[in-house]
């Protein structure tokens, strides 16, 4: 199966500012390359991707102490010699880094000839823990810190540029992504091209949006939408097929891109009652201890799972659902009975798009 690496070696024409949904998908992993020193934090010194790669790979030889999926080590490789991406410069390059994974996130901006710039932001480091810091913001609602980086970056990077302007973002740097577009002024909302989420969840209350400023915001998430729990998000999010399964289908490698866009399954309701309202206002409503067991009882059971496709994990779904019994067996009745709709919710948005 086709995936984002192969489209690299598949796709090389020189890149324009008419980005597919593969290009884009591949901006999303930049801010989680260590670029301090690299590329400038602001606007006034730009980089081109090759030379900013050269100077990475020879940091990344010189200390191995930096954290980066192997994928992306991959990516970094190709990239390097990539003729479709040669032309396309960096600059505003900013990280903050913290102890708390749930207080990092980054941002860098892209910019391709002649006038399309291009904001990617990211939340935690790529591992499983990072993962899971992005998936509390549904619910820490207190904690705006990551939403005030990002506003307060798009609002410095558009004071720059007089052109287009897209926002793209990986998990938690989808859902800032979303939320600086949501919050910015409307002077800037009308430089807004696109507004691209991989599977981000969407922790924030919806405001009314117009016809026009709805219609530029994308989200896609995989078939067991995990990220999603809890989230209500502008646009119907678009399901993608993934060749892993449990958790693992948040990978942005592991999804199915037989072309410049990943296989889209279908298109999952954005209002979804239960997912989308009631559970993420009792997850609000209790204490963050009780909320992140109740998160991360789920991510076990789907961590642990050894079903290795979809199908697989179908067939034995009452094996996830002996396990959840199992594991709540000391949670109050409310929590057992928002457990069990959350396993049937999920269960028919995953029987919904898979084909048998």
């Amino acid at each position: 199966m086709s995936d984002l690496l192969n489209y690299l070696d598949n796709y090389n024409r020189p890149i324009t500012p008419h980005l597919n949904v593969a290009d884009q998908m591949l901006l999303s992993r930049l801010p989680f390359f260590p670029f301090e020193n690299i590329v400038s934090a602001n606007s006034d010194n730009q980089i081109y991707l090759p030379e900013a790669l050269k100077l990475l790979t020879n940091k990344l030889a010189a200390n191995s102490d930096h954290l980066l999926l192997h994928n992306d080590r991959i990516l970094i490789e190709k990239l390097s010699n990539s003729f479709r991406f040669k032309k396309i410069a960096l600059s505003d390059f900013q990280v903050h880094h913290s102890d708390d994974l749930q207080t990092q996130y980054a941002a860098i901006s892209i910019t391709i000839e002649p006038s399309l710039t291009i904001i990617a932001f990211r939340g935690a480091d790529g591992t499983q823990l990072g993962w899971q810091a992005d998936m509390s913001l549904v619910y820490t609602p207190e904690d705006t810190s990551w939403q005030t980086f990002s506003l307060s970056y798009l609002s410095q990077v558009a004071s720059t540029i007089s052109g287009p302007l897209q926002l793209i973002g990986f998990s938690k740097g989808g859902s800032m992504a979303t939320a600086a577009a949501l919050k910015t002024t409307a002077s800037i909302q009308d430089h807004l091209q696109q507004v691209v989420n991989f599977d981000g969840p969407q922790g924030s209350k919806l405001p009314n949006l117009s016809a026009p400023l709805q219609s530029i915001f994308y989200t896609y998430l995989p078939q067991l939408p995990f990220f999603g729990l809890g989230s209500n998000y502008p646009q119907s999010p678009q399901i993608i097929s993934s060749q892993s399964t449990g958790i693992w289908q948040h990978d942005l490698y592991s999804w199915q891109i037989p072309d410049t866009s990943p296989t889209v399954l279908g298109m999952a309701s954005s209002t979804n009652p239960f997912l989308n309202q009631s559970l993420r206002k009792w997850l609000c409503s209790l204490k963050q201890n009780d909320a992140r067991l109740f998160i991360n009882t789920f991510w076990d059971i789907l961590n642990d799972t050894q079903a290795v496709t979809v199908n697989d994990l179908i067939k034995h779904w009452q094996q996830v659902t002996k396990l959840f019994q199992n594991q709540s067996k000391a949670w109050d009745p409310v929590a057992q009975e928002m457990g069990q709709k959350t396993l049937q919710a999920v269960f028919q948005i995953i029987v919904t798009f898979t084909r048998f």
